[in-house]
């Protein structure tokens, strides 16, 4: 069973008052069920791939209506590769279909729910019928309901946005996609519905993944600078290899002699672990700005010279 399948088990599984239940089923219904006419009757029809979500509805219809439709199996599978389950209602369908507005040209308003509970309970129900969920821990965090117009789009955007949570909305063939990326967002989505545990686990792994992240970024960083450390340090030894070639460390203030001895000493120590041996090697310490300000002088020396060298070189030519 994949997560967002748990999700709406869980969803399914909750304590709900009358009024939340009828606005799940409600919000199951605007989802995935359909209206025919066949023989100057109504019919109403709901179609899922999950008959978690047909049992769900099943009581509450026994219960207020006195009818226990069955569960029907179809071969033919959709186009997730998924087997279809259908619940077809013949009798007390137009009765039915008047109490959860289902006509083509039926519009939820918010002001038919209730309560805020029966408004949160409306999305979920819309989330079990046409909803889903990445797995935290094997793919990017993603949220998404997919529905047939666009009353119903602004309708769960405005119930969700008043809860503080921003979902974006797409229309693709016909249909719209309402979606969320950001993590924070979709856990707050989860709570809101009422998924305790699949907020629990969303959570567990976001944190995990963060803290991977967070120490493969550390890792590279540290790779990184100890790349570019290294290098500095070549360049330092040849700079002071050159300058004791050409005899000219001599020329230099007695403090730039003091740092070349350090480096030659430490040639691949950190500006930090020089300055913790600097009395070791000198007598006396010298800070880490100090150290770095004279290496940059030492370099500063070493180009001037070698640059004359060179100039010189060139007149002779």
């Amino acid at each position: 069973m994949s997560y967002a399948q748990d999700v709406k088990k869980e969803l399914m599984g909750l304590d709900m008052d009358n009024c939340c239940k009828k606005a799940t089923i409600l919000g199951i219904f605007h989802g995935i069920s359909e209206v025919a006419f066949a023989n100057g009757k109504m019919r109403l029809t709901i179609k899922t791939y999950l008959p978690s979500v047909l049992r769900f509805i099943l009581p509450y219809l026994k219960k207020e209506y006195g009818i226990s439709p069955e569960i029907t199996y179809q071969n033919n599978k959709n186009i997730n590769n998924h087997h279809i389950y259908s619940l077809e209602i013949n009798e007390k369908a137009k009765e039915i279909i008047d109490d959860f507005h289902l006509m083509p040209f039926d519009v939820i308003t918010e002001d038919m729910l209730l309560n805020d509970c029966c408004k949160s309970s409306f999305v979920r129900g819309i989330f079990i019928a046409k909803g889903s969920v990445n797995d935290p821990k094997k793919s990017n965090y993603h949220l998404e309901i997919n529905v047939g117009n666009i009353d119903l789009a602004n309708l769960i955007t405005n119930i969700l946005k008043k809860a503080y949570i921003n979902i974006k909305t797409i229309n693709k063939k016909n249909r719209y996609l309402l979606y969320i990326k950001k993590s924070e967002q979709i856990s707050e989505t989860l709570a809101f519905m009422g998924a305790s545990a699949g907020v629990l686990y969303f959570e567990d792994a976001r944190i995990y993944r963060d803290l991977s992240n967070n120490v493969n970024r550390t890792m590279n960083c540290d790779i990184a600078n100890g790349s570019k450390s290294l290098a500095y340090c070549e360049a330092q030894a040849e700079a002071i290899k050159y300058l004791e070639e050409h005899n000219l460390v001599t020329r230099l203030s007695s403090r730039l002699q003091d740092a070349i001895k350090l480096r030659k000493e430490y040639s691949d120590s950190s500006l930090s672990e020089l300055s913790e041996f600097s009395e070791k090697v000198l007598g006396k310490p010298m800070s880490k700005s100090g150290i770095s300000h004279c290496l940059k002088e030492i370099m500063k020396a070493y180009e001037h010279f070698k640059n004359s060298k060179n100039k010189d070189e060139n007149k002779d030519q």
